[in-house]
């Protein structure tokens, strides 16, 4: 971001004494005092935690170039500081404008499960012939996006920004800020439903971004979601592009054949490709970015290449080989359509192996949790596997749902102490090991336990 001070001053409906300072280039943003430096910006952003407004002379002792806040500042009276009623909102009142200002292209990505997958692979594939900017890692509430978009230059073409939401209105917040050229409205299912209340919630939920569309009113849409097809058929004005993984009516279809091979069918035409991670629920994901690089004008052949060089965020189907042991971190997050996502993967990747599971709770399921947890073990009645590791207070609805004899092979556990306990009882010579969990779950730690344990366990053999 590069703005005159009294050019963001207006964009935030400030008020205060600049100090002389209208014409001084503001170079970037934070919320951070400790990472402030000459030029910035610092916002004051206050939570439940911390007030950001202790921190405004910090920023002004490393030379910010100004101050926002919502209080008075008696501390900086002979200071730039720009009043505004709401901090947050004055971030995305100024992450808008320079949004307006630059010429970039504006993507904008959504969906219950794979946005950020979809970003990363999206970028990369747009990076091929074009300049992309994307959100770091997954910055895509009211806070990171506006984050995001503020760090680009503004020389690049193309924006590509992924949106979260928890709320009805959230969708619509995230919307003004970004107004985007095109959106990508990937799948929906139970996910957030505190509070989207129920699927049907989430989907006009996550659908509100056609509403902020600008131009064409272009939207690439998964009409394998029924609920998703019917709420872009009800805004006539749109145009929708589909993309799918099973459904022969939309212009691009992905299939997964083996291991990280693909295949993409548009226009009765059959590209094979490959993408360094495998897995049938990656398909829509590919589709969509198919989908939109085709219409932007990309070869198969950049799109391939693009494709190949995509490497995923931490915590989100890692895959490392320790030893005897193939090690899946997708400890990020968890819902019912990417924990189903996840074991399928796992239990493709395993083969012929022994597979473990380190799983924790799923959040946010409203009325539906014990429900939920219950298909779980359903679902992994129908897998073969070694044993799992359940952390949470959803293990006997998880139990509730398997087979007499898989009850067995599940050991529930409190902490990593307990779950090191658990798996020392155990005999296994290798294979394939899986961590997923909600944050709050906090399956990282019991991942890092493993590895920790993994390595000393090699350390002494040696």
């Amino acid at each position: 971001m590069k703005l005159k001070l009294c050019e963001a001053a207006q964009a935030v409906n400030a008020v205060g004494d600049l100090c002389g300072q209208e014409e001084l280039i503001a170079s970037g943003v934070q919320t951070d005092s400790r990472l402030v430096k000459p030029g910035d910006l610092f916002f004051c952003l206050q939570g439940s935690r911390f007030d950001g407004h202790c921190f405004a002379r910090e920023a002004a002792q490393k030379k910010a170039l100004a101050v926002v806040a919502h209080k008075h500042l008696p501390d900086l009276e002979d200071y730039p500081v720009l009043l505004v009623n709401n901090t947050l909102k004055a971030l995305g009142r100024l992450a808008r404008h320079w949004r307006q200002k630059c010429g970039a292209t504006v993507i904008g990505i959504t969906g219950s499960s794979g946005k950020t997958t979809t970003k990363e692979a999206l970028a990369e594939v747009l990076g091929t012939r074009f300049r992309a900017g994307k959100n770091y890692r997954n910055w895509n509430n009211q806070l990171g996006l506006p984050l995001s978009m503020l760090s680009f230059s503004g020389d690049e073409d193309f924006w590509i920004l992924e949106l979260g939401i928890n709320n009805p209105w959230d969708m619509d917040e995230l919307g003004e800020i970004l107004v985007p050229d095109a959106a990508i409205i990937l799948n929906v299912g139970p996910c957030h439903l505190q509070g989207l209340g129920d699927v049907a919630g989430v989907a006009a939920a996550k659908a509100r971004i056609m509403d902020h569309l600008q131009e064409e009113h272009k939207v690439f849409i998964n009409p394998d979601y029924s609920l998703l097809h019917r709420e872009a058929l009800a805004r006539p004005g749109v145009n929708a592009i589909l993309f799918s993984c099973s459904s022969s009516e939309s212009s691009y279809r992905v299939r997964h054949i083996l291991e990280e091979e693909y295949i993409l069918y548009t226009q009765g035409v059959e590209h094979a490709f490959r993408f360094p991670f495998p897995g049938k629920h990656l398909c829509e994901n590919l589709a969509a970015v198919w989908a939109v690089a085709v219409e932007y004008g990309l070869s198969p052949e950049e799109i391939k290449t693009g494709l190949q060089k995509v490497r995923l965020p931490g915590q989100r189907m890692s895959v490392a080989d320790r030893g005897a042991w193939t090690i899946i971190d997708d400890t990020y997050n968890a819902n019912p359509m990417s924990m189903r996502a996840a074991l399928e993967a796992a239990r493709s990747m395993a083969g012929t192996r022994d597979l473990f599971l380190v799983l924790g709770d799923m959040g946010e399921l409203g009325r539906i949790e014990e429900e939920a947890h219950r298909d779980l073990g359903r679902h992994l009645a129908s897998m073969d596997f070694k044993a799992l590791f359940y952390c949470g207070v959803n293990c006997a609805n998880v139990k509730a749902g398997l087979k007499d004899f898989q009850r067995e092979k599940v050991h529930q556990i409190e902490d990593v102490n307990s779950f090191l306990s658990a798996w020392n009882r155990l005999t296994h010579s290798g294979g394939l090991i899986l961590f997923k969990g909600s944050r709050k779950a906090g399956m990282e730690n019991f991942l890092r336990a493993f590895q920790s344990r993994d390595v000393l366990l090699k350390a002494r053999a040696e």
